[in-house]
C-alpha cells in the first residue's frame, strides 16, 4: 500500500518517446539521447516533488540549482546500451533517472547538516535555507518518494526486473545504506599513514559517491536488457567513474575557482585526507606536522598543497580512472549510449 505522506508517482506522460511494451520477441527501440533526455527529467521531476504540500518550497529550492544530472545520465545511458534489447520503456528509464537524483539529493541535505556546509551550487544549502530540522525532514522524504518510484516501475516491469537481486556483485537499493556508511567513515580516518589512507579513501570514494553511480548504472542497465556479464562491466566502470570523479571534486575543493559553487578548502578546514592531501602527505617534508598541527590554516595549507603539485598527481590518478572505465565499456557495442559514457568520463576530467 502506498504512503499516505508521500506523493502519488504513477506515470503521467510528459510528451517522452516511449519505448514498446514488453513482447516476447525483441524489438528495436528508439529513444532520444541521454543528454536530450535530461529535459524530460527536469520536467519530471517537478511532475512527482510539486505537490503542493509542505516540501514545494524546499523542492523548488532545490530544481533551480540542479547540477549537472550525472547520476540522471548514468542510467539513460546504461539503459540504452543494447537498442535491440527487450527494455522497459523510456519514460519508466526516465523515472528511475529521477529516482537516482532524489536519492543524490537527499543525500546532499544530509552532508550539507552533517558538515555545517552554507553554500551548494552558488546558492544557500537547503539548512542554511530552511533550517536544519526542515532539512532532514526533507531529505527523508526524497529517499521515501524515490524508493517508491523505483518500486513501481519494477512492478509495472515484472520481466524485464525479475532478476534484480539474484547475482552477487551487482548493485542495487539493498545497498542504498552504503551512502550513510561512507558518510560516517569519512569522519573516521586511520593514522597518518600513506597506504591506510589510500584505502580508506577508496573506501569512503566508493561509498559515499560509488553507491548512486553503481544504482543509476545497475537499474539503468537493467531496464535496457542488460545481461548480467555485462552488468558486472558497468559496475567497475561506475566504480573507476566514482574514484574520478570524487578526486576531481577534491582537486576543486583545494583549488577553488568560480565553478565551485561552495567556499574552498572546507575538507581542509575539517582536516579530511582527500586524494590531494594524501599525495601531498607522501610526498612533502614537513607536511604530516603542518596537517597535524591545530595552528595550521586552511588557508596555509591550501596554499602549500598546490604549491607542491599534490593537485596535479591526483589529476593524473583520475585520469588512470577513467582508463580504466573506458576499458570496461569494451564489452558493449557502438551506439549513441556508449560514445555518451565514455565523453562522461572526458567531462569529469576536465571539469
Amino acid at each position: 500500500m502506498d504512503n499516505p505522506a508521500l506523493p502519488s508517482v504513477q506515470r503521467q506522460s510528459v510528451g517522452l518517446a516511449v519505448r514498446p511494451e514488453f513482447s516476447a520477441d525483441p524489438v528495436e527501440q528508439h529513444a532520444p539521447s541521454p543528454v536530450d533526455q535530461l529535459t524530460s527529467v527536469t520536467h519530471r521531476l517537478r511532475e512527482i516533488l510539486y505537490t503542493g504540500e509542505e516540501f514545494d518550497s524546499v523542492y523548488r529550492h532545490v530544481l533551480a540549482a540542479p547540477g549537472k544530472r550525472v547520476r540522471a545520465r548514468l542510467v539513460l545511458a546504461c539503459s540504452g546500451l543494447l537498442p535491440g534489447a527487450v527494455a522497459a520503456p523510456v519514460d519508466d528509464a526516465v523515472d528511475l533517472a529521477c529516482a537516482m537524483e532524489m536519492f543524490h539529493e537527499s543525500s546532499l541535505v544530509h552532508d550539507d547538516i552533517c558538515d555545517g556546509s552554507l553554500l551548494r551550487r552558488d546558492a544557500p544549502s537547503v539548512p542554511a535555507a530552511f533550517g536544519v530540522r526542515t532539512a532532514a525532514r526533507a531529505g527523508f522524504h526524497l529517499a521515501g518518494i524515490a524508493l517508491q518510484v523505483v518500486a513501481r516501475v519494477l512492478a509495472d516491469n515484472p520481466v524485464v526486473f525479475e532478476r534484480v537481486g539474484e547475482a552477487p556483485g551487482i548493485t542495487y537499493a539493498d545497498r542504498l545504506s552504503d551512502l550513510s556508511f561512507g558518510q560516517l567513515i569519512e569522519t573516521l580516518p586511520p593514522s597518518v599513514d600513506d597506504a591506510a589512507l589510500r584505502r580508506h579513501y577508496e573506501l569512503v570514494a566508493g561509498a559515499k559517491t560509488g553507491t548512486l553511480f553503481r544504482l543509476s548504472c545497475s537499474y539503468g542497465g537493467t531496464a535496457g536488457g542488460v545481461d548480467i556479464e555485462r552488468l558486472h562491466a558497468l559496475m567497475e566502470y561506475a566504480d573507476q567513474l566514482a574514484l574520478a570523479f570524487q578526486i576531481m571534486d577534491d582537486v576543486r575543493d583545494i583549488e577553488g575557482g568560480p565553478a565551485l559553487g561552495k567556499d574552498a578548502g572546507g575538507d581542509l578546514e575539517r582536516r579530511v585526507p582527500t586524494w590531494p592531501v594524501i599525495e601531498w602527505l607522501s610526498s612533502r617534508p614537513g607536511a604530516r606536522e603542518m596537517w597535524l598541527s591545530e595552528d595550521t590554516s586552511s588557508v596555509t595549507l591550501q596554499d602549500d598543497l598546490i604549491d607542491s603539485g599534490a593537485t596535479q598527481v591526483a589529476r593524473a590518478v583520475a585520469v588512470r580512472a577513467t582508463e580504466a572505465a573506458d576499458k570496461a565499456l569494451d564489452v558493449f557495442p557502438a551506439s549513441p549510449a556508449h560514445d555518451d559514457l565514455r565523453n562522461l568520463l572526458q567531462q569529469v576530467i576536465s571539469r
